[in-house]
């Protein structure tokens, strides 16, 4: 018995000196000291534009700010593709033809080239005219600015320089709209072995044209309602297309390796909202070890001591 309780007292040891270590130990963050500029950095602004309602028949104007934020002078041209995903990761496509990036064919530029000194911009106008017979609903494109060849190529390498950056264009025709969609999946685990303590869910767009999905997580200890975590204030946000679903995880990033939480996690798309609540038991598995040996040693111990007594 005295062995016995030696070997119970050392694991309650290892266990404490563990949990403390653990709860006492401050993340190491690295410093980023990597300042360069480099030789050729183009860019757009904005990177993303939803300029909302267009009008069957009617032509929409407006302009995207190319930039040149490297050190080196390069001319440009400018091209528009579609955008479309794939697949619930959202894969983006700038190749598939849908009907909700029919908008490809309708944008003009007032100019496809152009050339930027280093530290400089220029602005591009584009124009979007609208059949007067396309349907309602979502469309979809990418503004394509790309780096065609710089000052020094001919002189240098030889090599052609390609470098390319893209506004993603979010509009929507008027008229016979459907904003339609659910929460398929919202799902918080039980058990984690690591954190972070993390939450899943899949929202479908059963509509034709596009929203944004809301994503709340909050974090409670196992009693009290005093939030140890949460995003209210800043919740994630994400564009939903139209005849999609998308998968998504929202994250508690500074969760400890060691607790029993209530976590809650609330999407919303449309005017669907989906709420789920558990309890989190976040424990590494070196820790679950420890526990289930105490749990047999003092089962081995009480069976140890019945069997004495009986005998």
């Amino acid at each position: 018995m005295k062995i016995f309780q030696r070997i119970t007292s050392f694991l309650g040891a290892i266990l404490v000196v563990a949990t403390l270590i653990i709860t006492n130990a401050a993340p190491v963050l690295a410093a980023d000291d990597d300042n360069t500029v480099p030789q050729y950095r183009l860019q757009l602004s904005p990177a993303k534009s939803d300029i909302g309602e267009l009008k069957p028949g009617e032509t929409f104007s407006s302009v995207v700010k190319v930039q040149n934020t490297g050190q080196n002078a390069f001319d440009f041209r400018m091209s528009v593709v579609p955008f479309t995903v794939t697949d619930e990761y959202y894969t983006q496509d700038y190749t598939s033809k849908t009907a909700y990036n029919d908008i490809v064919d309708w944008v003009k530029f007032s100019t496809t080239t152009g050339h930027l000194e280093p530290n400089s911009q220029v602005e591009v106008a584009y124009t979007i005219t609208v059949p007067a017979d396309v349907p309602a609903g979502g469309q979809y494109a990418i503004l394509m600015a790309e780096i065609t060849e710089d000052d020094n190529s001919s002189e240098s390498s030889g090599v052609n320089v390609l470098r390319r950056v893209g506004m993603l264009l979010y509009s929507n025709v008027q008229g016979n709209t459907r904003k339609t969609g659910e929460v398929i999946e919202n799902k918080v685990p039980s058990i984690l072995f690591n954190p972070p303590v993390s939450a899943t869910s899949i929202v479908s767009n059963t509509g034709n044209t596009h929203t944004d999905a809301t994503y709340v997580l909050q974090v409670y200890p196992l009693f009290g309602n005093e939030e140890v975590y949460t995003n209210e204030e800043n919740p994630t946000v994400l564009t939903i297309l139209p005849d999609t679903r998308r998968f998504n995880t929202v994250t508690w990033p500074n969760a400890p390796q060691l607790g029993i939480f209530r976590v809650k996690q609330t999407v919303t798309i449309f005017d669907q909202t989906s709420t789920v609540e558990k309890i989190v038991f976040l424990c590494p598995i070196w820790f679950l070890f420890i526990v289930l040996l105490i749990i047999f040693c003092a089962i081995f111990w009480i069976v140890t001591r019945i069997r004495n007594r009986n005998n």
